[in-house]
């Protein structure tokens, strides 16, 4: 979803508008984690993740069909042509219809990963008397956040399998240096093998969440691990 490729001046960006939302200086040795809807590469969810979402092949479809479509105006137009490309991982998706109990579709990024790697981060810094004279007035950013069951292959003869998309950044911003890069996590990834959709629907979407679970666990393991190197000034 996001190029390697990131600007000083977008993450600068992306930083100042997650990270002033926090500008409260905390007690030394301990660090707030909040969530926001902004990518570090500047990129920013339109709303809060909620669900797990799916897209299908046919929106890809209807995507490459609005772009068509955007062209011939801008040629009626006298404009040129249209070049905005897209990634099916780009596609927001829909709600997963025809499910009784949500339970299972439910995206924790928001909440309860936000809490979970706070509790995380406060037993390191504890555990290993981390920043124990600093003063941290900028929060560690869990940032995006959205989860997708996206098809593997836009063509074949019978029904496309699915993969378990999640786009999820965890970074902090410098407290001394706010132009320098902010420190990243990357937690972005996707299922491996692709199934069909009847195993992920197996009930109602147990599989989704437990594959979501192990995805947010391992990055919850990295930020934690990676803790002293996103610590430094």
């Amino acid at each position: 979803m996001k190029s390697n490729a990131i600007s000083i001046a977008a993450i600068a960006c992306a930083t100042l508008l997650a990270g002033c939302a926090t500008t409260s200086t905390m007690p030394p040795g301990t660090l707030k984690v909040d969530y926001s809807r902004t990518f570090i590469n500047g990129a920013k969810l339109k709303e809060i993740p909620g669900e797990v979402q799916i897209v299908r092949r046919e929106d890809t479809g209807n995507a490459v069909a609005g772009q068509v479509g955007l062209n011939v105006l801008m040629l009626a137009l006298g404009g040129g042509i249209a070049t905005n490309g897209f990634s099916k991982d780009d596609l927001k998706g829909a709600p997963i219809e025809g499910v009784d109990d949500r339970t299972y579709l439910q995206n924790p990024v928001p909440t309860a990963f936000v809490q979970s790697l706070q509790k995380a981060v406060d037993a390191r810094m504890e555990q290993d008397k981390l920043g124990q004279t600093q003063s941290f007035r900028y929060p560690l950013v869990v940032g995006g956040g959205s989860a997708q069951l996206v098809y593997d292959t836009l063509t074949g003869a019978g029904d496309a399998n699915y993969q378990l998309l999640l786009n999820l950044d965890v970074y902090k911003r410098r407290e001394s240096n706010w132009v320098m890069p902010a420190r990243l996590v990357q937690c972005s990834g996707r299922s491996e093998p692709a199934q069909p959709l009847s195993y992920w629907a197996e009930a109602s979407y147990r599989n989704v969440q437990q594959e979501l679970s192990r995805m947010l666990a391992a990055c919850q393991d990295k930020v934690v691990a990676e803790l002293p190197t996103l610590l430094e000034q």
